[in-house]
């Protein structure tokens, strides 16, 4: 009787053990596949955290891959793993949006009628599409790309809004 127990308690911990060794070895993903590296960072607008739809890409300098691109929430963002970027220099771009109401002309909330948005850049073109913002990211060390965009910029809904009372602004 005795050998039957001790036989189902070594049959239940070589289970066990085989099932800790599957969970980990199929949970565990490489920190760099293909060299990426984990970028990190906080994107401010004239000092305050940059929020809303708001991304950050990491362009190629020199056309090739590698870059990598991430939403920034509450102006923070992290690239990593196979979202990671490859080391090498890149032009970053920063985006941000916000969505305007064509019925009042404001920004628009949670209640506004679907459909009846219109979505506008927070950021200016030369953060973006037209940026020159050069990052070098690095095989081994910290690669931490923390910018504050300084502008005075201000979104508005394009007067060729369409919308059954768009307002002009």
């Amino acid at each position: 009787m005795s050998f039957n127990v001790d036989f189902k308690r070594a049959g239940l911990s070589l289970v066990v053990s085989m099932l800790a060794l599957a969970i980990v070895g199929c949970s565990s993903a490489p920190p760099n596949p293909e060299g990426r590296q984990t970028v990190t960072g906080t994107i401010k607008l004239n000092g305050s955290p940059l929020g809303g739809m708001a991304g950050i890409t990491f362009v190629p300098v020199d056309g090739g891959d590698g870059g990598g691109r991430g939403q920034i929430k509450e102006g923070s963002y992290e690239l990593s793993g196979y979202d990671g970027v490859k080391p090498g220099k890149y032009i970053v771009q920063i985006y941000a949006t916000v969505d305007f109401d064509k019925s009042t002309g404001e920004i628009g909330d949670n209640t506004m009628q679907f459909g009846n948005e219109i979505t506008v850049s927070v950021v200016p073109p030369e953060f973006n599409e037209k940026s020159k913002i050069e990052f070098e990211v690095v095989d081994s060390g910290s690669n931490v790309f923390d910018y504050d965009i300084q502008t005075d910029y201000v979104p508005k809904m394009p007067k060729n809004a369409k919308g059954k009372d768009a307002v002009p602004l």
